[in-house]
């Protein structure tokens, strides 16, 4: 449950740097979700 939270507001936080341009933050944040992810699978 914890780790599906942390996903969702990665995925949303992503979301938002988009949206505000800001590519750097925004890529860094993709690089956390994909490790997140290899993790849970």
């Amino acid at each position: 449950m914890n780790e599906k939270k942390t996903i969702d507001q990665l995925r949303y936080r992503i979301n938002r740097y988009r949206e505000m341009g800001n590519g750097a933050m925004c890529q860094d944040l993709l690089i956390e979700l994909r490790q997140m992810l290899a993790i849970n699978q």
